[in-house]
């Protein structure tokens, strides 16, 4: 076939990844000597594949013969690449793969609390499970005693050439940090979230916080292995981010408001994370918060919420200096 053009109307960033799916699949086919579209189609639907892999491998394909190709159009290109009769695998838990809820957790908790290490590790988590910080963003927060305020680096956050932001979401400061920050209403929360603090800044003076991270992470699997043995996925350092997604969900917190305390510009970023079938919630305020109108232990700012995309009017957030 003719070298993978990029067009359709996409963007570019979909259509790079597109293209290195369809390279992957053509040489796989090509390998077992499918060199029409109808056995093409008949190829992907016999791989052992999860149906999530196997739909986005459709969609490349729709994409390159359709959209870049002009062998048909897409609907005719869909309905020989079709799902019907397709092997059905589901996705098993593996190799990179974290569990998004906080159920097994609480066995592994009291498995690792009996170990001075472990009660790191079991408090660093729970930590994460109230702020919603990835692992990266850990060692950067910065706190606000007086006020009971978190300020948390949004990781990743990026601009395009003209200085949109395209994502991340937060105040930018002088020094071009984007931050985002919680404030939070129960003061138990508060301490828990305080003592872990405490504890990255004693450990943070002679290691690395990668150096921290890692053994935090060895602790984890070892405590979930130990209780729940070879079943998968694994609650790891990423998992806190999940549940405590999870969480707000549950409590009902509209999709704005989520996207912001994750720092995420968009309402369709939030989607992925957290299980709130499977959360505990979190612990009720004495006062409503006036943009969700529901009792949460923390308070997500407007400020943060109104620059997620969805929103009538996107102001500009302004700069300041955390702390």
């Amino acid at each position: 076939m003719n070298a993978i053009d990029q067009s359709g109307g996409r963007k570019a960033s979909t259509e790079e990844l597109y293209a290195r799916l369809v390279k992957r699949i053509l040489v796989r086919a090509s390998a077992a000597g499918v060199e029409k579209l109808p056995e093409l189609g008949e190829w992907l639907r016999s791989q052992s594949w999860s149906v999530a892999t196997l739909r986005l491998y459709r969609m490349a394909l729709i994409w390159y013969l359709a959209d870049v190709g002009q062998q048909g159009t897409r609907r005719q290109v869909g309905e020989v690449l079709g799902l019907e009769g397709a092997v059905r695998k589901r996705r098993l838990g593996g190799p990179g793969k974290r569990r998004k809820s906080e159920k097994g957790w609480d066995a592994v908790k009291a498995w690792l609390e009996k170990r001075e290490v472990g009660k790191e590790v079991a408090l660093w988590m729970e930590a994460a499970m109230l702020a919603g910080f990835r692992p990266v963003e850990w060692k950067g927060c910065q706190m606000e005693t007086e006020k009971r305020r978190l300020w948390i680096p949004t990781a990743k956050a990026r601009k395009d050439a003209a200085g949109n932001r395209v994502r991340g979401v937060g105040i930018e400061d002088e020094a071009g940090v984007v931050w985002r920050y919680l404030d939070y209403v129960s003061e138990a929360d508060w301490q828990v979230v305080a003592q872990a603090m405490a504890v990255r800044d004693r450990l943070l003076r002679d290691k690395t916080a990668e150096e921290v991270l890692a053994s935090y992470a060895l602790w984890l699997r070892r405590g979930w292995d130990a209780v729940h043995g070879a079943k998968r996925p694994r609650i790891t350092l990423y998992s806190g981010r999940h549940i405590f997604a999870g969480r707000l969900k549950k409590s009902g917190v509209d999709r704005r408001t989520l996207a912001a305390a994750l720092g995420q510009i968009s309402v369709r970023s939030s989607k992925v994370y957290g299980r709130a079938q499977h959360s505990k919630g979190l612990h009720p305020a004495k006062g409503l918060h006036p943009a969700s109108g529901l009792q949460t232990g923390i308070v997500v700012p407007d400020i943060l919420r109104n620059t997620v995309r969805g929103m009538d009017s996107v102001p500009d957030p302004g700069r300041f200096s955390p702390g």
